[in-house]
């Protein structure tokens, strides 16, 4: 929707570990049409785009031309990166492209453009995202921030931190939060453990939930069956202390898929569980 109002560029800000990059893969798949059930929406409610030309990049510790460039493959030109990026764009469009510019990790790229020569990367950084914003424009613009944008300006002079602002404005800020039940119907999808059929218990156990809205009716039998030894209870108690101490669905998913003694792989079944 807000792309086909004009908006062309987003920040994805969550936490370290809520499936940001996951995100990014699943739409990348979406947009290419790897799979015939899309898994976020129809590439067609985006545009009517033949196919979709996609520019990953992982952050790092360098200059945000270098990073465009190296992603481009055109590290040797001495064009500047936003031309660069605008003579990809015109290669795509006679492609009948859909561009999609992608910056993962982005965080590490404003680190560094706030130690070094700020002014510069705040000035190409606004360059692509004006270009991005283009009311007609067939691209997108999208980077992922662990915390909000103008954390990473603590440092700056005042002079400074009104053009941080400033740029902040042409990106649209997406806090990427997941519900418990999405991430523990991730987690029953991808978790199996060779264990004995679960319980009678867990269906009584997932009706109560359901009747005391400990989850969310999205929360379904088969998931709460699936991620057993874990009933729906204990289930939500542990995604949820992982959120507020962990590194959510990371250590949700190191935590289930952990071995040894006292481990989930450990548990014994027994006749009154």
């Amino acid at each position: 929707d807000d792309f086909h109002a004009g908006i062309h560029s987003f920040t994805l800000v969550g936490s370290y570990g809520t499936g940001k990059s996951s995100f990014l893969l699943a739409l990348e798949s979406d947009l290419k049409g790897h799979k015939k059930t899309p898994l976020l929406f129809n590439s067609s409610t985006l545009s009517s785009a033949d196919k979709y030309n996609i520019v990953n990049i992982v952050g790092d510790y360098e200059e945000l031309s270098v990073l465009l460039k190296r992603a481009l493959g055109v590290e040797e030109s001495r064009i500047s990166a936003v031309d660069e990026v605008k003579h990809h764009y015109s290669v795509c469009q006679k492609n009948g492209e859909f561009l999609v510019l992608v910056i993962d990790e982005f965080g590490k790229v404003l680190e560094h453009a706030a130690k070094h020569n700020p002014e510069k990367e705040l000035y190409l950084l606004q360059k692509i995202a004006e270009f991005a914003n283009g009311a007609d424009r067939q691209m997108l613009f999208i980077t992922t921030l662990h915390q909000n944008f103008g954390a990473y300006a603590k440092n700056l002079s005042r002079e400074q931190l009104n053009e941080w602002t400033k740029v902040k404005g042409r990106f649209k800020e997406i806090p990427f939060v997941e519900p418990i039940e999405q991430t523990l119907q991730l987690a029953a999808q991808k978790y199996t453990i060779q264990h004995d059929k679960p319980t009678k218990a867990i269906k009584k156990l997932w009706k109560l939930a359901q009747e005391t809205h400990m989850v969310s009716p999205e929360f379904t039998l088969q998931s709460a069956e699936q991620i057993y030894p874990l009933d729906p209870f204990s289930a939500y108690v542990v995604t949820s202390a992982i959120r507020k101490y962990g590194q959510n669905e990371r250590s949700l998913f190191t935590f289930l898929a952990s071995k040894g003694n006292g481990s989930v792989s450990d548990f014994s079944p027994k006749e009154n569980l």
